[in-house]
């Protein structure tokens, strides 16, 4: 079985949606620095409404909990059919402050396959509207790179993204499985999604297709936003 990665991403990424009609992970309250994101693979042969019954109810309690903001995404289209949930947070006191008072041996039956979590910090915050649809694009960089060389080449990436989807968030990694970068972005509905990847690849042919960025690895992950 394959692991999924989030985003949304992060996240979870996961940065994907919008707070009280401003920029998503940015509220008049709270500063939403970091988010926790984390996937869950749906197990073969088992009905995917099980699981996501399930991690509705752990997103409620990981807001009962003291995060800021959480929610659930699901697979369309991308890597391996699976959800992510994604919660938003101020600072790792805070994040400190909810773990330190939960007990990590919860006894709960697994209802899915392979699962990961990324702690990542939210270092853009463009993204102006919640949408029912996300894109999160993810990136490695070659190891060469020092980190600021690799932030250098993950913000030439963003602009494009941001500017042809009128608004996204960039995530960087903080804790977590992989050292990469996630770029998260809002759509309406299919037709609106055309236009703007329409946008996007004009952009890239006249900007960067021509760049070294030393791009290692990349996916492209279609969700829906799951809500009760």
């Amino acid at each position: 079985m394959k692991s999924i990665t989030t985003f949304l991403f992060s996240l979870m990424m996961i940065p994907l949606l919008a707070v009280h009609h401003e920029g998503e992970g940015h509220s008049m309250k709270d500063k939403n620095d970091f988010a926790y994101l984390s996937t869950y693979v749906i197990p073969e042969n088992t009905n995917p409404k099980k699981l996501e019954k399930s991690l509705l109810e752990n997103v409620e309690t990981l807001e009962a909990n003291g995060y800021n903001l959480c929610g659930l995404l699901r697979h369309q289209f991308g890597a391996e059919r699976g959800f992510y949930t994604y919660c938003y947070f101020d600072d790792f006191e805070q994040f400190a402050e909810i773990n330190d008072n939960q007990d990590p041996q919860s006894d709960v039956k697994q209802l899915h396959a392979d699962h990961s979590d990324h702690l990542v910090a939210v270092v853009k915050k463009g993204l102006k509207k919640r949408t029912q649809y996300i894109l999160m694009a993810t990136y490695t960089f070659g190891p060469y790179l020092t980190d600021n060389q690799r932030r250098k080449n993950a913000n030439i990436l963003y602009d494009a993204y941001n500017e042809a989807f009128e608004g996204c968030n960039l995530m960087e990694h903080f804790w977590g499985p992989e050292l990469a970068w996630y770029v998260v972005c809002g759509y309406e509905n299919y037709a609106d999604f055309n236009n703007k990847a329409n946008v996007l690849a004009g952009i890239h042919e006249e900007r960067l297709a021509d760049l070294k960025l030393d791009v290692m690895t990349h996916k492209d992950d279609l969700l829906i936003r799951v809500s009760n």
